[in-house]
């Protein structure tokens, strides 16, 4: 089997962007992507699937994926590793790891479909139920939250996460509130995309470990490895991050660190599914929790399932709930174009299983894709 073409899309979002602390500087994220499609001369088409912040940005992701996609041409699909490691030598100095991704997530696609297995049966099977915490990226003041907290609670999500990072005052204001109005047993996380130096975010660190936050993401600078060690020295409330890292490697000095109690790789950043099971490998080494960052697209949060599935560190993934006037907030929204839409769904008691059919398990419409695909 070789690789005789790679195809790019750039889609516009299904959704509306998702809001971000005012401290970040970037207010919106909108969730717009580039679906890639890697073919082969047996007639197998692999899909995978990157983005970044906004259509602008996703036009030159794709044209770094068709950039890089010449080196894959006339390949064997099936060499996963090799290719990502070849990949790695041309994308480790251009920094075009959503390209490097994407292509990843394709030849698995690829691998699966031509094996008759799901991804997650080739990278060692399931390991335990893993359920699904709703990210709720919408611009809404604590009183709202707390009726959104009672909403996925009934649905089943275990916990849910809001952004941090508007000001101490603000962010301790919001802890109390929320966890004060929330039903019992549903858990809070924060999230404050690094917005805090170190004293500051001790300071809502201190808040949100005695109203036992889940946990307390990116609070200060992800380059910042001694930082986030001692802050999750000194605090009660565990430390998260990785999903701004790329690709495995920098896990090792974290891990040694004492950095993160929890690891979030993102698994259209980090280097597709070879680069996030292979995060996923060494928190298992050091006893840590994989926890993936999922925020994103249809096709891409696929892989994500299936990287969750095969981790025995991974008990939780999120699950973007990016519209507060849906009936179920357990339907996947952020990707139309998918033709099997149930293929991704939360259940009730907030089990979310990884799709079943071959390869990602997830096929495309493509006449709602074509509606999405910008010129």
């Amino acid at each position: 089997m070789e690789v005789t073409d790679i195809e790019t899309a750039v889609l516009g979002s299904a959704v509306d962007a998702a809001s971000l602390p005012a401290q970040v500087g970037a207010r919106e994220l909108d969730i717009s992507s580039v679906v890639v499609k890697v073919h082969t001369d047996e007639g197998i088409t692999g899909l995978g699937e990157s983005f970044y912040r906004s259509e602008e940005n996703n036009r030159f992701l794709a044209q770094s994926i068709e950039s890089i996609g010449r080196h894959v041409i006339g390949k064997d699909p099936r060499d996963v590793k090799d290719i990502w490691h070849e990949l790695y030598l041309h994308v480790k100095r251009a920094g075009a790891y959503g390209a490097l991704s994407a292509i990843d997530e394709a030849l698995w696609d690829i691998v699966g479909k031509n094996a008759g297995l799901p991804v997650y049966e080739l990278l060692g099977g399931q390991t335990g139920t893993v359920n699904a915490y709703a990210t709720f990226p919408v611009d809404k003041e604590a009183d709202e939250l707390v009726e959104y907290a009672n909403w996925l609670d009934e649905k089943g999500f275990e916990a849910m996460k809001v952004g941090a990072g508007f000001g101490v005052e603000e962010d301790r204001h919001r802890i109390r509130t929320i966890t004060e109005g929330s039903p019992e047993g549903f858990g809070l996380a924060i999230d404050a995309n690094t917005s805090y130096e170190y004293t500051d975010a001790r300071r809502v660190a201190k808040t949100a470990g005695e109203y036992e936050v889940e946990w307390f993401e990116e609070p200060i600078a992800h380059t910042d490895i001694q930082g986030q060690a001692q802050l999750n020295q000194d605090v009660e409330v565990p430390i998260s991050g990785y999903q701004t890292h790329t690709p495995h490697y920098p896990a090792k000095k974290h891990l040694e660190a004492g950095a993160l109690d929890i690891y979030q790789p993102s698994v259209d950043y980090v280097g597709g599914i070879t680069g996030a099971m292979r995060v996923a490998n060494l928190v298992e080494t050091y006893n840590k929790e994989l926890v993936p960052h999922a925020l994103g697209p249809a096709i891409n949060y696929a892989a994500s399932l299936h990287v969750a599935a095969a981790s025995r560190k991974c008990s939780l993934i999120e699950f973007a709930v990016l519209d507060d006037d849906i009936d179920d907030p357990g339907e996947y929204i952020a990707g139309k174009y998918v033709e099997n839409q149930d293929a991704i769904y939360v259940q009730d008691g907030g089990r979310i299983d990884p799709p079943s059919e071959p390869g990602l398990g997830v096929t495309i419409d493509d006449e709602v894709f074509e509606e999405y695909r910008i010129d």
